[in-house]
């Protein structure tokens, strides 16, 4: 557009000084006609980047989600392509399902195992208190006999021989007794824990049930968002593992970003129009909105490091700022790169000059300059 106004200035200098010589072509006058495009058209392009400023730094990206598998497995099936467009919830791959089930039916059965043992274990309480009940009473006759030979003994009637015999009788007893009891305690403290109404032991493997049963459930892997499967490379019987990607998803919502130097975002908001361009779409102009202004950059960030902060010696002095744009137009490949040119004023007239050149800009892309 400036090329076509300097153009357009030139014939009018030739038609007014050479061609009909209205005006004296002296040095006065070639000092005034250099001088006005050289401030004319700096005054243009200072007024442009001010309240129109652009970018050629304009980039398309998708966020992403790696796939991978919960459990360790073979494939047992895909049920995606490659560019395919799956849905949230759509089934992209089965691992052979077997080893779990098998791990299940495993686990159920040491469940009903254990619930047998606590069964068990309470008839063996009811023995032991049997048991116990009978070495008491004889515990209570022993002790009776005790009494009786000491008082033999003490009368000089008796013999001390089988008052010891008694006492020992006695001790024995009451071991045998407190064995029992610690028997029977440590039995029921055993059986009688309990964790969410099951015994800890039947517990411990309700758990180990419930995450086989989990694992088995992994091992049909669903989509968690609308996206696009982009490189596939998973095929039936290859071995996926916890931690590795097997698959990527591109989701749908395009994200277009474009950089500014810090002191051309003064007037732009939110909300600014712009007009956009891309390499992919040649000769095509998308019109948008500015999002959001990203007012962080990496610059201003220090990270934790046994070393001192040191000053940046790039050339650039003036770190950029991203701007987020929108645009329900546009429909561009991921990665794509462009042009952008952002209106933050209402002088409408102004625009013209922006727009011719974001326009010239767009059809310059349908030219591919390369040597072969």
């Amino acid at each position: 557009m400036l090329d076509l106004i300097l153009i357009v200035y030139g014939l009018i200098v030739w038609l007014v000084f050479i061609k009909f010589k209205l005006l004296a072509w002296n040095t006065t006058s070639k000092i005034i006609v250099f001088l006005i495009p050289v401030i004319g058209v700096t005054g243009v392009i200072l007024t442009m980047n001010a309240i129109m400023p652009s970018s050629d730094d304009v980039r398309v990206y998708n966020k992403t989600v790696q796939i991978k598998a919960n459990v360790r497995g073979r494939v047992d099936e895909v049920f995606v392509k490659e560019n395919s467009r799956i849905a949230k919830g759509d089934t992209l791959f089965t691992i052979e399902q077997a080893p779990f089930k098998a791990q299940i039916e495993g686990i159920k059965a040491s469940i009903e195992k254990a619930r047998a043992s606590v069964s068990v274990q309470y008839r063996n309480v009811d023995a032991i208190r049997a048991n116990r009940k009978a070495v008491e009473a004889q515990l209570e006759l022993a002790r009776t006999r005790q009494a009786q030979f000491q008082e033999l003994v003490d009368a000089n009637a008796g013999n001390r021989f089988d008052l010891e015999q008694a006492q020992n009788n006695v001790k024995q007893l009451e071991a045998q007794l407190m064995q029992l009891k610690a028997q029977e305690a440590s039995i029921l403290a055993t059986i009688k824990a309990e964790y969410n109404g099951e015994q800890v032991s039947v517990a411990e493997l309700v758990a180990r049930l419930e995450r086989a049963e989990w694992d088995l459930e992994q091992t049909v892997v669903k989509a968690p968002i609308d996206a696009t499967v982009v490189n596939l490379q998973l095929r039936k019987g290859a071995m996926a593992l916890p931690l590795a990607d097997l698959m990527t998803l591109v989701e749908g919502r395009q994200n277009i970003i474009a950089s500014f130097d810090q002191n051309e975002l003064h007037k732009m908001e939110e909300g600014n129009e712009v007009d956009l361009t891309f390499a992919s779409k040649p000769g095509v102009i998308y019109n948008g909105k500015v999002e959001s202004i990203v007012w962080a950059s990496s610059r201003g960030q220090l990270l934790p490091s046994g070393m001192l902060p040191t000053i940046d010696q790039g050339v650039q002095k003036r770190g950029k700022y991203l701007v987020k744009l929108v645009s329900e137009e546009a429909d561009i490949p991921m990665g794509a790169n462009g042009s952008v040119a952002v209106y933050t004023s209402q002088t409408q007239p102004f625009y013209i000059i922006r727009k011719v050149m974001i326009r010239i800009s767009a059809k310059v892309n349908y030219l591919i300059l390369k040597a072969h």
